[in-house]
């Protein structure tokens, strides 16, 4: 049985939002086919509840249409309180002939981006701002806390600069030298990947998660709100298999005059020399946006908060539960835009 959500609409031309001295450089419409399982459930279990992924739309992201084909009848859009983004819910008794199986199929335009980190164009932070942003400003964040020694390396590093990009600049090259994401040396991560600033600080952060909770942390420090956002990466060569495209994460700095500015320290980390600083304000279009933040209020609310959400939430029997799969595939339409010039909207 296929069952459709309303067709997602909307015009393009309001899909890219940004500065006039932004350069969007191409649109990607990837069509994509995205399956969870929820397998080997324990004997006995009652319940199995499921809260997974689906996309939105988001600066350098629209939605072009999104499906259910397959999915229990319990399967509903919710929508956490706490940072507002949308989950595919599922409740349905715990049955280990027949495992809860998820499927969607939807189409998004992604645009790679460039130059959205101008100093020229922002201001020092106000406090009215800092009030405005204040959730996204605050400096005891499990795992991104702004520890003294966080705080008096974000104040050596700028000293008396008070241009909010200028400082972001400083601890984006900051984190680079500092650490090193795992892929420049191998398949898997040696660290523990908690996201954690101190780890990373240490030495011991090789993921994404944590060069970012350093930069987030490292931000807070100088009053400068920033934000986590979590994706996957839909590499090329991956292109038509089926395959779990694992999890990716960025941060947004708030900039007044820009707006929030994205980045991605792990992308300039294992850079080419001298094209690190194309990440510094920059994105690629291989990439979707699922989710925002940590610490999830997921809707209904889970048994245990979760504080990373990798692949989607599943707990059995009230208790969290890793057991489950996911297999993207997609196919992809890349479509240079005239003059790389974005639209100002």
């Amino acid at each position: 049985m296929i069952r459709t959500h309303p067709r997602i609409t909307g015009r393009l031309a309001l899909l890219f939002c940004f500065v006039a001295a932004a350069r969007m450089l191409a649109e990607t419409t990837f069509t994509v086919r995205q399956t969870y399982t929820v397998t080997n459930v324990p004997a006995g279990s009652k319940t199995v509840r499921g809260w997974f992924w689906m996309p939105e739309d988001r600066p350098q992201q629209k939605v072009l249409e999104f499906r259910i084909v397959e999915a229990p009848e319990s399967a509903r859009i919710t929508r956490d309180p706490r940072y507002g983004r949308s989950w595919l819910y599922v409740e349905t008794a715990a049955n280990p002939e027949k495992p809860l199986k998820i499927v969607t199929e939807f189409r998004v335009v992604r645009a790679a981006v460039s130059g959205l980190a101008n100093p020229a164009k922002s201001r020092p932070l106000l406090d009215r701002d800092r009030t405005t942003f204040a959730f996204e400003s605050r400096r005891d964040e499990r795992l991104m806390e702004v520890s003294p020694e966080i705080q008096r390396v974000a104040d050596g590093l700028t000293d008396w600069e008070q241009n909010p990009v200028i400082q972001a600049h400083k601890f984006f090259d900051y984190v680079i030298r500092k650490s090193d994401h795992y892929s420049k040396f191998g398949p898997t991560p040696k660290g523990k990947c908690l996201g954690s600033a101190n780890e990373c600080m240490g030495g011991t952060g090789d993921c994404c998660t944590d060069q970012h909770a350093l930069f987030i942390a490292l931000c807070r420090a100088k009053g400068i709100p920033c934000r986590l956002m979590f994706g996957s990466r839909l590499k090329p060569e991956n292109e038509g298999k089926d395959h779990d495209p694992g999890y990716r994460c960025w941060p947004n700095f708030y900039a007044p005059g820009l707006g929030w500015v994205p980045l991605d320290v792990s992308s300039g980390d294992t850079a080419p020399a001298g094209k690190a600083d194309d990440w510094f304000g920059g994105l690629d279009e291989n990439r979707l946006e699922w989710a925002e933040g940590r610490d999830f209020d997921l809707e209904p609310r889970s048994a245990v908060r979760p504080d990373l959400v990798i692949r989607g939430w599943v707990e059995v029997d009230g208790q969290p539960y890793k057991g489950f799969n996911r297999v993207l595939n997609f196919t992809r339409q890349v479509s240079p835009v005239a003059g790389g010039q974005a639209a100002v909207k």
